[in-house]
């Protein structure tokens, strides 16, 4: 069954600029909420009775944006690289395929990790796709 052109269960994207920009914005949301969590637990155990709370929460505020900005930048460079591969399609707002994730999240930890050298880029580049890839598989894509 088609409704507005599109068949009815087949997922469509965002076009690209939106896309990076949205994707941008919601790695900065996850990485502040989940490095500010994180940190926080982990840091009840590190300060002196009396001042565990005070001490975990002071330290949760000063990690989570860094966390934030690292969640952004690898988001906007994923997404970035999706629009590049997904031009080669027919129709480049349709759900991409796990290769193509594979493929972008090689590309993006390749290079993230582009300063280490190039013996670390490469390893990180394919840690990186098969990261994506076993996610994709893992959540039937």
């Amino acid at each position: 069954r088609q409704q507005g052109g599109a068949m009815v269960g087949e997922a469509r994207r965002m076009a690209c600029p939106e896309r990076v920009i949205d994707m941008v914005g919601f790695g900065f949301g996850v990485g502040c909420l989940g490095g500010f969590g994180l940190t926080f637990a982990r840091s009840l155990r590190h300060n002196p009775a009396g001042h565990r709370f005070s001490g975990a929460l002071a330290a949760a505020q000063t990690k989570a944006p860094h966390m934030g900005h690292t969640f952004a930048l690898w988001s906007g460079l994923f997404h970035s690289f999706d629009c590049v591969v997904s031009q080669r399609h027919p129709d480049p707002l349709a759900a991409r395929s796990s290769v193509d994730g594979a493929l972008c999240g090689f590309l993006t930890a390749g290079l993230l990790s582009l300063r280490a050298g190039p013996v670390a880029a490469s390893t990180n580049a394919v840690v990186g796709g098969l990261c994506i890839l076993l996610v994709d598989v893992v959540t039937g894509r």
